[in-house]
């Protein structure tokens, strides 16, 4: 009578003594006190794992920016000029594909206009060049690669496929480096199109017109510079 009455006693207390929830398990009662000294050890609500993933959030969102960062540029010590002979001035639009040196300006007639060559790893340098008020570009390209500087001449934008090279800014085009390196020259139509680029493949010459001049002719690109007429001789 007395076992029973003392069951009868026990069994309340162990159900106000079970959590909230639904979490807690008929378990052995070591186990249990386990468990309840773990929960009123930990901080109420608060845990900390939250911290890390935001923090490795963080750490991706600050290392984006190193995969958009311009291509690494370096001065050769070599040089690029040109020479405006003709009665008028020009413009131009000069595109870097390291965004160092993007610019623009007016070459006036009878004037010189000048820049470093680059070693860029992202491309050659663009100089588009327009008549007053024209909107069709002529192209120098130029760069530095693998111990060369590279360069040549295109017409694609201003003579829109045809013979027609009125559009394009100069006439009696040339493009040279030093000594016996490539060089390339022309007065307009067909001859234009084998020193130059008339299509983006130079289809009309028997090899691309694209000159390197360096290391291929036994020379430091640093002794190399570039010289281009407009209106020449």
């Amino acid at each position: 009578m007395v076992q029973t009455s003392f069951i009868t006693l026990l069994l309340p207390a162990l159900a106000l003594a079970a959590p909230w929830g639904g979490h807690w398990a008929p378990a052995s009662s070591a186990a249990a006190t386990t468990e309840t000294a773990a929960s009123s050890s930990e901080a109420p609500a608060v845990t900390v794992t939250s911290a890390p993933a935001s923090s490795a959030a963080y750490s991706t969102a600050v290392a984006e920016p190193t995969s958009t960062s311009p291509p690494s540029t370096g001065g050769t010590g070599s040089k690029v000029t040109l020479k405006n002979n003709c009665d008028y001035d020009v413009t131009y639009d000069q595109l870097c594909p390291c965004g160092s040196s993007d610019g623009s300006g007016t070459i006036s007639a009878g004037s010189t206009w000048s820049d470093s060559i680059s070693d860029c790893t992202g491309g050659n340098t663009a100089l588009k060049l327009f008549k007053d008020g024209g909107s069709k570009p002529m192209q120098f390209e130029y760069g530095l690669q693998s111990g060369n500087v590279w360069y040549d001449m295109s017409f694609i934008d201003c003579v829109s496929g045809s013979d027609d090279f009125s559009q394009c800014a100069g006439s009696a085009w040339s493009m040279s480096a030093v000594g016996s390196c490539p060089s390339y020259s022309c007065s307009g139509g067909s001859e234009c199109c084998i020193q130059g680029y008339c299509d983006p493949t130079a289809s009309a010459a028997s090899e691309q017109p694209v000159g390197a001049c360096g290391v291929n002719q036994g020379l430091s690109a640093s002794s190399v510079d570039i010289s281009i007429e407009l209106c020449g001789a």
